[in-house]
C-alpha cells in the first residue's frame, strides 16, 4: 500500500471511519473539497481535503485484484498514468495477460490482510480483537473435545443412551440395530448418532424412514432435540417435483441433504424407491424395524425396500424395541440387512448363538468381579482362546475388567446389536394395575363406556391416555364424550393426517387448556411419548404381549415422574376378562415388563385361543394361567442366565461411559460459553435481556453488524442450562453444538472484525509510552471434511507478543481504550517499519510453536486412528461383524491425515498494537 495527498478523479480510497461503505471512487475535486462515491453502499461523501478520513487503496505485485465484472487478476506489475493506477497481470479464469484500471475494481472489496488493515488505519475496537482471539480459542477447544456433537442435545444425561450414541457415532458408516426395550430412548440414541455424525463430518447426507404415524413426531423431535431441520418427502412434494408424466428431470432426493419420509411413501412406487436408493446416502435410519417381515421365500415390501437402501448406503441404523416380535427368523433377517456377508444362513446363525450362551455362562464370575477359578479359566480358554492369550493373568480387578471388555468386543453380535433391559436401568416408575369389574347387565361395550365417563370425571384434572384397538372405537368414544359430558377430549387415530395427529397430541399435552383425555387407536401405542400423563386406560386388551408392553410404554418411560396407573374395565367371564387374568396372573405383564411374553404366547397359542373362545370355562382359563405362569418363570430364568449377558454389558457401557458423562457435566457447568456469548451478542448487536436467573430473551437491534442465521427476528428465549431446556420445550438450549452459537462465531471469524486494532492499556508498573505488537497466527490445514482433521488439528490460534526491543514476551493486556484516529495515523506513520520487522519476528516464533502443535497432532492421530486400525484387525480375527471396508477406511484416513498434518501452515489472522498510557 502507498499513500498520496494528490487526489484525482477516478482514484480509489477507503473510509477510515466507515469501512462498511466499501471501496470509494473520487468523483470530483476542487481546491477545498473532494467528493467520493461509494457504489457498494450507493452513497457519497463530501470531505475537506486537508483532513479527509481517507486512505488511498493500492494493490501490490503478488496480490489478487477482483474486477467489477467478477474476474480476478494476479498482479505482476503496477503502472501509474495521470494519477491513476493500472494493474497488469494474468487473469485467473483463462490465464491470459490483462490490464485492470483501478476505476474498474470491485466496489465491495475489503482489505482482509491484518497488516494491510493496520497500516491503512482500518482499525477496529480493541474488544473485537479480544473477541476474535477468544472465539478461535473456544472453537479449537470444542472441536477437539470428546463430547463434540453429544453435548448439545436437549436431553437428560442418561448413561446408556450416551454410551450407545458415542460408541456408534464414532464409527465409519455404522451399521447397527438399536433394540433397547420400550421406554429406554432409542429415538434419542438415533438422534445423537445422526447429530454427531453430521457435526464431525462422518456423514453429510442422512435419510430417516419411519411408519406413517411417526413421520411428524420424528420431524419435530430432530429439530427439538438436536436442531436438525429435516425435509419431509411425501406425495405432495413428490408430485411437485415431477412432471405430468411422472418423469424425473433429476433425482428429487438429490435436492436435500437431510430427508425424512414414510415407509409406505417408498413402497408405493418402484420408481420412487429406485430414485431414493440411488441418491447416495451416508446414513439411513429406519424406525420400528420389527415391521420388516421376512421369510426366505417371501420378504415383505417394506423389507425389500430397506434391503435395497441397505445395499446402496454406507451406514444403516435400525430401531426396534421388540427384535423377536415377529419371530426369531425375522430378527435374523434384520441382522442380515446390516451384514449380509456374515448373516447369510439362518441355521448357521442359530448354531452360532449357542456359543453366545455358553460364553455368557463362563463370564458370570467376571460380572461380579470375582476371582476366576481354574475351571472358569479352562472354560474360557476353550471358548475364546485368542482373547485369553492377551490376558495371561487375571488376578486383579483391573485385569478381570480388561478381559471382560475384550470378550464383549470380540464375541457375539455386540458390534451390531445394542439392547438394554429395563431391569438393568434405574429411573423407571412403579406400575400399578387397577382392574375394574363391571356388572354383566347390558352389553360389554356400553358398560365400559359408562364406566369410562364416571372414572374420567373422578380423575379430574389428571390426564388420561386411553388406547383401544380400532379407530372406529376411538371416534365413537369421542362422540359419546362430546354429547354426554363436558370432558375435554381429543382423538388420535390412523384416519387423521400427520398434522392433525400432531395437533391432537399437542392439545393433550397442554397442561392448562388442553384435553383431559386422549382417545387413541392402536396407532398410539408405537413411538409416541405421553409421559406427562400417568393414568392409562386399556379400553380393550391386545392379544399380543409385545403390543401390551408398547401400550404401557407410552407412559412408562425414563423421565416419568409418577407411578403409572393402568386401568382395565372388564365384564366377568368375557374375552377381556380372560386376557386380563392371563396377562396379570400368568405373565405379570401389567406391573412388570415381560420380555418372555411372546415366547409364552407362541408356545401356548392353542391353549390361549381355547380359553379366549370359552371365557366362562374356569378350568380352561385356570389351565392357561397356570401353564403360562410356569413357562414364563422357566423362560425368565433362562433369560436371566442367557446368551445376551455379554450383549447387555456391551450396550450399557459398564463404567466406560463415566469419563464421557464427566466431560459433558463439566462443560454444562462451565460459565465460559455464557460469558463468551454475552460478549458476542453485545458486539454483534443482539440484545440479551435477562428473563429470569436461567433464561434470556435475544432480540436483534438496529445496530446489528450482520445477519445472524438462526436468530428469530421477533426474538427468542434461550438458556444455557440443560435442566431448564429439558423442562421448557419452547426455550432454546444454547451449547457449543447449537447452530446459533456457530453462526455467532462465524460472524466474527469469517469477517474482518478484530483483524487489526490499536489500543491503550494502563499499567503503572510498566514504562509510559512503551508499546507491544500482539499478533495472532492461525495454524490451519485444508482438507476434505470427511477426513475429520479438526479432531486433531482444527484452526489453531497462536498468540505471540513482541516488545519494542523486538523480543518475544509473555504478557497479557487489558486494553481499555481505542487510540484516537489522528493519533493512530501519526503512530502508524512513525512505527510502520519497526512493526513490519516485529511481525516477521513474531512469525518465526509462531512457526516454532506450530511445529510442536503439528507434532502433537500427528502423535494423537496415529495413536487414535492407528490404534483403532490395530484393534479392528485383531477383532476381525474373532468377530466377523467387523467389515474390511471399515478397516480400509481408517487406514486411508491415517495415511491422508499424516500428510495433511505435516503440510499445515500458519498465516497472520489478527494484529494489535498496544501502548501503555497510565
Amino acid at each position: 500500500m502507498s499513500k498520496t495527498n494528490l487526489y484525482s478523479t477516478g482514484q480509489r480510497w477507503l473510509s477510515n471511519t466507515e469501512g462498511e461503505l466499501g471501496l470509494g471512487i473520487v468523483t470530483s475535486v476542487d481546491f477545498r473539497t473532494i467528493e467520493v462515491l461509494f457504489p457498494a453502499a450507493n452513497d457519497s461523501r463530501l470531505y475537506t481535503k486537508n483532513d479527509a478520513p481517507l486512505t488511498r487503496f493500492t494493490l501490490s505485485v503478488g496480490d489478487v485484484a477482483k474486477s467489477a465484472d467478477g474476474w480476478q487478476l494476479a498482479i505482476t506489475e503496477v503502472l501509474e498514468q495521470d494519477g491513476l493506477l493500472i494493474y497488469s497481470g494474468i487473469r485467473e479464469d483463462d490465464k491470459s495477460d490483462a490490464l485492470l484500471p483501478e476505476t474498474q475494481l470491485d466496489h465491495s472489496l475489503q482489505i482482509d490482510k491484518p497488516e494491510q488493515r493496520l497500516f491503512n488505519l482500518q482499525l477496529d475496537s480493541p474488544k473485537w480483537f479480544d473477541l476474535r482471539l477468544a472465539s478461535w480459542q473456544q472453537r479449537h477447544s470444542h472441536a477437539t473435545s470428546p463430547v463434540c456433537g453429544l453435548t448439545g442435545a436437549r436431553i437428560s444425561l442418561i448413561p446408556h443412551q450416551l454410551y450407545i450414541a458415542s460408541e456408534v457415532a464414532t464409527r465409519y458408516a455404522p451399521r447397527v440395530l438399536l433394540a433397547d426395550e420400550v421406554g429406554l430412548g432409542k429415538t434419542i440414541e438415533a438422534a445423537l448418532i445422526i447429530h454427531q455424525q453430521l457435526l464431525t463430518h462422518r456423514a453429510q447426507r442422512v435419510l430417516i424412514v419411519v411408519p406413517d404415524s411417526l413421520v411428524h413426531q420424528w420431524l419435530v423431535e430432530m429439530l427439538r432435540r438436536v436442531n436438525l431441520a429435516f425435509s419431509l418427502f411425501d406425495e405432495s412434494r413428490w408430485e411437485a417435483m415431477t412432471d405430468d408424466d411422472n418423469e424425473l428431470a433429476e433425482n428429487p432426493f438429490d435436492s436435500e441433504q437431510l430427508v425424512l419420509c414414510s415407509t409406505s411413501f417408498l413402497t408405493a412406487s418402484e420408481k420412487r424407491l429406485q430414485a431414493c436408493a440411488k441418491a447416495g446416502w451416508d446414513l439411513v435410519v429406519v424406525d420400528e424395524a420389527h415391521h420388516l417381515v421376512w421369510s426366505e421365500d417371501s420378504p415383505s415390501e417394506a423389507y425389500r425396500a430397506v434391503e435395497l437402501l441397505s445395499a446402496h448406503t454406507k451406514g444403516l441404523v435400525l430401531l426396534t424395541a421388540t427384535p423377536d416380535q415377529l419371530g426369531h427368523e425375522s430378527h435374523f433377517a434384520r441382522l442380515r440387512l446390516l451384514d449380509p456377508d456374515r448373516f447369510y444362513d439362518y441355521a448357521a446363525f442359530l448354531e452360532e448363538e449357542k456359543q453366545y450362551s455358553a460364553l455368557a455362562d463362563a463370564v458370570l464370575p467376571l460380572l461380579s468381579n470375582d476371582t476366576l477359578a481354574q475351571e472358569d479359566i479352562e472354560r474360557l480358554q476353550t471358548l475364546a482362546p485368542e482373547v485369553l492369550a492377551h490376558h495371561p493373568t487375571v488376578d486383579t480387578p483391573a485385569q478381570r475388567d480388561a478381559l471382560l471388555h475384550q470378550l464383549i468386543d470380540c464375541h457375539g453380535t455386540g458390534r451390531l446389536l445394542f439392547r438394554n433391559r429395563r431391569a438393568n436401568i434405574e429411573g423407571f416408575p412403579q406400575r400399578h394395575l387397577f382392574a375394574h369389574p363391571l356388572p354383566a347387565e347390558t352389553g360389554d361395550y356400553n358398560l365400559r363406556v359408562q364406566w369410562l365417563i364416571e372414572h374420567v370425571e373422578q380423575l379430574k384434572p389428571e390426564k388420561v391416555l386411553l388406547i383401544c384397538q380400532h379407530a372406529e372405537t376411538a371416534i365413537a368414544l369421542g362422540e359419546t364424550l362430546r354429547t354426554k359430558t363436558g370432558i375435554r377430549y381429543t382423538v388420535f387415530h390412523e384416519g387423521m393426517s400427520i398434522v392433525e395427529r400432531d395437533k391432537s397430541a399437542h392439545y393433550f399435552a397442554d397442561p392448562e387448556q388442553g384435553a383431559q383425555i386422549m382417545l387413541c387407536s392402536e396407532i398410539g401405542s408405537e413411538g409416541r411419548n405421553f409421559q406427562f400423563a400417568h393414568n392409562l386406560v386399556l379400553f380393550d386388551l391386545p392379544e399380543s404381549p409385545d403390543l401390551l408392553e408398547q401400550r404401557i410404554g407410552r407412559l412408562d418411560r425414563i423421565g416419568q415422574t409418577k407411578d403409572v396407573n393402568i386401568h382395565v374395565p372388564f365384564v366377568p367371564n368375557s374375552r377381556q376378562a380372560t386376557l386380563l387374568k392371563w396377562y396379570h396372573d400368568g405373565l405379570n405383564a401389567f406391573e412388570e415388563t415381560c420380555p418372555t411374553g411372546r415366547a409364552v404366547s407362541d408356545k401356548l397359542g392353542d391353549v390361549l385361543e381355547k380359553a379366549l373362545n370359552n371365557p366362562a370355562d374356569a378350568t380352561l382359563v385356570n389351565q392357561l394361567v397356570d401353564e403360562s405362569h410356569a413357562l414364563n418363570s422357566t423362560l425368565k430364568a433362562q433369560l436371566e442366565a442367557g446368551r445376551d449377558r455379554l450383549l447387555e454389558l456391551s450396550a450399557s457401557g459398564l463404567h466406560r461411559v463415566d469419563p464421557l458423562l464427566d466431560a459433558i457435566v463439566e462443560q454444562d457447568t462451565s460459565p465460559v460459553l455464557a460469558r463468551l456469548m454475552g460478549r458476542l451478542f453485545d458486539a454483534i448487536g443482539v440484545q440479551q435481556e435477562e428473563r429470569d436467573s436461567e433464561t434470556f430473551i435475544l432480540t436483534p437491534t438496529e445496530t446489528m453488524v450482520n445477519h445472524l442465521p438462526g436468530l428469530d427476528p421477533d426474538g427468542m428465549t434461550v438458556t444455557y442450562r440443560r435442566n431448564t431446556a429439558t423442562a421448557l420445550e419452547h426455550v432454546h438450549f444454547l451449547s457449543w453444538d447449537h447452530p446459533l452459537v456457530h453462526s455467532a462465531l462465524d460472524t466474527v471469524l469469517l469477517d474482518v472484525h478484530g483483524k487489526s486494532a490499536m489500543g491503550f492499556m494502563a499499567d503503572l508498573s510498566l514504562p509510559k509510552g512503551a508499546y507491544w505488537v500482539e499478533a495472532v497466527f492461525l495454524l490451519q490445514v485444508n482438507a476434505p471434511a470427511e477426513l475429520q482433521v479438526d479432531r486433531y488439528l482444527p484452526p489453531t490460534p497462536i498468540r505471540v507478543v513482541i516488545d519494542a526491543n523486538g523480543q518475544a514476551c509473555d504478557l497479557t493486556f487489558d486494553v481499555t481504550r481505542k487510540v484516537p484516529r489522528k493519533m493512530a495515523k501519526q503512530l502508524i506513520g512513525a512505527l510502520q517499519t519497526p512493526i513490519e520487522h516485529y511481525l516477521a519476528t513474531a512469525k518465526q516464533r509462531a512457526h516454532q510453536i506450530a511445529n510442536q502443535c503439528q507434532h502433537d497432532a500427528l502423535v494423537l492421530m496415529n495413536t487414535q486412528v492407528g490404534g483403532e486400525v490395530q484393534r479392528l484387525r485383531d477383532l476381525r480375527q474373532t468377530n466377523p461383524s467387523v467389515r474390511e471396508s471399515e478397516i480400509v477406511y481408517f487406514e486411508q484416513q491415517q495415511a491422508a491425515l499424516s500428510q495433511l498434518l505435516k503440510d499445515a501452515d500458519i498465516h497472520l489472522d489478527a494484529v494489535r498494537v498496544v501502548i501503555n498510557n497510565p
